[in-house]
Order: C-alpha cells, then sequence, then structure tokens
C-alpha cells in the first residue's frame, strides 16, 4: 500500500519501475483499475502519474481506449542516442576541468574490479559525475529528461557480457581523458560511448519494433 504524501510521485515511480522491469511490457495495456487496487490509491493520482509518464514518452494515452505502453521503434532508439550524443558529449567537455580528479580515480578503482554489480553502479555514477559537473542547468536538465527513456532502452535492449565489456573499455578511456583534463578527448569518447552503447541495443533488441512508425 503507498502512503497518502507524494502519491502520484510514488505511482510514477512504481510504474516507471515496472516498465523498467518489463512487469508492463512494451505495448501492454496499463489497466488502470487493476493498478489502482493494487496499489490502494485512487484514480486521480494514478491517473497524473500516468499524464506523466505520456509527457515522458513512456506512455501512449489513446481515445476512449486509455493508456499504453509505447512500443518503441528502432527509429525512437535513433533520435535519442542521436540527442544523448550531442548533449552528453558536450557535457563531458564541459565537465572535464571542473572533476574532483580523486572521485575520478576512485571510480576507475571500480570499473577494475569487473564485478557486474559494482560496473552496473559506476556506469551510472559516472554519467551523473558527467552531468553534475558540467556548469549548464538547462543541459543537466535535458539529460535528465533522456535518462528514462535510455532505462528503458537498455533493458530491452541488452544484458550481456558483450554490452558489460564493450561499455568498461569505454568507460576506462573516457575517465584517462578526465584524469589528463583533455576536454576534447573526453567529448570525443564519450560520443564514440553512446553510439556503441546504441549499436549494442539494435543489435540485440527482440523487443523494438523494425518500422519507422
Amino acid at each position: 500500500m503507498i502512503k497518502v504524501e507524494s502519491v502520484s510521485d510514488k505511482v510514477y515511480e512504481t510504474l516507471f519501475e515496472q516498465i523498467r522491469n518489463q512487469n508492463l511490457p512494451l505495448g501492454s495495456r496499463v489497466k488502470e483499475e487493476q493498478i489502482a487496487r493494487d496499489l490502494g490509491v485512487s484514480r486521480t493520482p494514478l491517473r497524473e502519474a500516468i499524464n506523466r509518464l505520456a509527457r515522458d514518452g513512456l506512455v501512449e494515452i489513446e481515445p476512449r481506449k486509455g493508456a499504453r505502453v509505447k512500443n518503441f521503434s528502432v527509429r525512437d532508439v535513433n533520435e535519442v542516442y542521436d540527442i544523448r550524443k550531442a548533449l552528453e558529449g558536450l557535457a563531458a567537455g564541459l565537465a572535464t576541468p571542473n572533476l574532483d580528479l580523486q572521485a575520478v580515480k576512485d571510480l576507475r578503482k571500480t570499473f577494475r574490479q569487473k564485478y557486474p554489480v559494482l560496473l552496473a553502479k559506476a556506469d551510472t555514477e559516472l554519467h551523473q559525475m558527467i552531468a553534475r559537473n558540467c556548469g549548464n542547468s538547462r543541459l543537466i536538465g535535458l539529460l535528465d529528461q533522456l535518462n528514462n527513456l535510455i532505462q528503458i532502452f537498455r533493458v530491452s535492449g541488452y544484458d550481456s557480457p558483450q554490452r558489460s565489456e564493450q561499455a568498461t573499455a569505454d568507460h576506462l578511456k573516457i575517465i584517462q581523458a578526465f584524469l589528463d583534463r583533455d576536454a576534447a578527448r573526453a567529448e570525443c569518447l564519450v560520443r564514440e560511448h553512446v553510439d556503441n552503447s546504441r549499436k549494442l541495443i539494435l543489435q540485440n533488441s527482440e523487443t523494438l519494433r523494425k518500422d519507422n512508425g
């Protein structure tokens, strides 16, 4: 049961996790009555959460039919990753002179340990570090807006040793550029990393639509 305070936010977080974990699969109907009953909430905060998910591009609301989890296409991935490549590359270049080098070295140690759980945590920390230190609040907001979609693509697109090895190699190169205070190289490497992530998603996805619709 969800507590009364911030009900809409809690419902949003719950539904997002269900989509990310594929308990609500791509293309599936969002059954409002059942979800409201399961979570012990009224329809009002539930609909507020669904409208927020729609604004974030995670669900589609169809007139007289209700909401459905968006069934993403190859084109969706390419559009989001084109934007991510440009924005996160820019952020990496801007962040390079601002980074705490000891924090970067600590992160490098984590990446070298090769444990999947630690690698996933370090992955998140590195990308958060880039955003936090870019010094541009509007850029941070845009990256944050993309983040939920990127998480969905990661889960639906791949979860493989190949992805882990490629991502770790990319991250260690990016970290070295940060330690060298080489902003241009860091920007270039982050853009290459985003392209590598995109390729693995598209190669390994069994859920993305292949059309452009």
